[in-house]
């Protein structure tokens, strides 16, 4: 993950000392993101460089037309909501038809379970097979805690190929945790996916779904 100092963020996105720690203090950015490091002059604070600068270019283009507490709830993903119940998760386009799929019930789809249907989505679109998608959506299903504090946590598909006495084996298997996670050297990964995004772009669609 490449870091990025506290000083050249504000330098490239003009804001405040102030207004980047009234966003964090808001939730509007994880806790999380800041990071501590030595460096020759002492300690400084660090950020994910991707993440920062896309919530924050986020927050100033949606800041004018909506109130600080409505971004919270908007792009924060440590703010899950509560009460969904989505009839037709194929309407959002992370999940769509390939989501369609992997869908278990008519209606009724909590948050978390938009989350997990976008999980499973994401790796039908990677080309896995549809019982590996399954096998992240049963797993993501599970992750009700993770989904209201996702950042740091990926979603990992994986499959390793045993060979036993003239039989071979291929085990698929799916795993969270939080980064980095580590897998046996002979795993191969077919879809490694950050939690904090998926659950951002979810609550983004519906928004505007």
């Amino acid at each position: 993950m490449e870091l990025i100092s506290k000083k050249e963020v504000l330098r490239q996105t003009g804001i405040s000392y102030g207004q980047l720690y009234r966003w964090k203090r808001k939730g509007l950015i994880p806790e999380a993101w800041f990071i501590r490091k030595a460096t020759p002059t002492g300690q400084e604070t660090f950020l994910p460089k991707g993440k920062i600068l896309e919530r924050i270019r986020r927050i100033q283009e949606l800041k004018e037309e909506r109130s600080l507490d409505e971004l919270v709830r908007l792009l924060s993903p440590e703010v899950a909501p509560e009460a969904v119940s989505h009839e037709d998760p194929r309407a959002l386009p992370v999940i769509g038809k390939e989501g369609g799929e992997l869908m278990w019930k008519a209606g009724g789809y909590t948050f978390t379970e938009l989350v997990a249907l976008a999980a499973g989505a994401q790796a039908l679109r990677n080309k896995t097979q549809l019982h590996q998608a399954r096998l992240l959506v049963d797993l993501a299903r599970q992750l009700e805690e993770e989904v209201k504090a996702p950042t740091g946590h990926s979603l990992v598909l994986a499959e390793k190929s045993l060979d036993r006495e003239g039989i071979s084996v291929r085990i698929s298997f799916a795993l969270s945790g939080k980064d980095p996670l580590r897998l046996d050297p002979e795993c191969k990964v077919l879809v490694r996916l950050d939690l904090e995004q998926l659950v951002e772009r979810v609550k983004k669609e519906l928004e505007v779904s």
